[in-house]
């Protein structure tokens, strides 16, 4: 079975750090592609490139102690999901990045969740994943954990690499802090007219 060959790992410099979605059918080898330069909508330095992506993965974790995981069968890649302290979140600006978030100290932004599609889809790999960070937060004292820019239930929401879906972070806990009009965009392509950024707070 699927599942009795997946590990999940934090992300590490020195084995692989994301830098492209995963939308193919087939697990990712990274020992097989060049190294990219990450989505470009990170905006952390004026110019995107492997070696500004790199450190800003190595700050992260130097600070911080980590910024994610990555779900592997074997020594391919087939899912990860990151997040960045509020502060390094704001720097990249990407994919909903706490411009609205009420608490500013200790708090995580969820940056993207992606995975291969074809075999591994609904094998619950998406939700370790979750559940994995959420606990890595709480374990090392984040305070809250915020997902910016979630759609209403839609199909294309459900086929999008962020799983953006408001069901999907409510079933983790997260709960709506801001409903917000969709952009243009958002209304042409998911067929939405509302976006929401949801919380977990994390304290006991």
């Amino acid at each position: 079975m699927i599942a009795d060959t997946i590990t999940i790992r934090p992300i590490r410099v020195d084995e692989w750090i994301p830098d492209r979605c995963l939308n193919g059918l087939e697990p990712f080898n990274p020992n097989y592609h060049i190294p990219e330069s990450g989505c470009p909508g990170i905006n952390y330095s004026k110019k995107s490139n492997r070696e500004n992506l790199e450190q800003l993965y190595q700050l992260t974790i130097d600070k911080y102690g980590g910024c994610g995981f990555v779900a592997w069968d074997k020594d391919k890649i087939i899912a990860y999901h990151n997040f960045f302290p509020l502060e390094i979140a704001k720097k990249i600006k990407f994919y909903g990045y706490g411009f609205d978030s009420p608490q500013p100290d200790n708090t995580l932004i969820h940056n993207c969740l992606t995975i291969v599609k074809g075999d591994y889809l609904r094998k619950g790999i998406s939700s370790r994943l979750v559940i994995d960070s959420i606990n890595w937060a709480r374990v090392n004292n984040w305070k809250r954990f915020e997902v910016h820019l979630v759609l209403p239930d839609c199909e294309k929401g459900w086929q999008s690499d962020q799983k953006s879906c408001l069901s999907f972070w409510k079933r983790f806990g997260f709960k709506i802090f801001k409903e917000y009009d969709a952009d243009k965009a958002t209304i042409q392509f998911y067929g939405v007219t509302k976006r929401y950024s949801m919380y977990l707070s994390l304290e006991t």
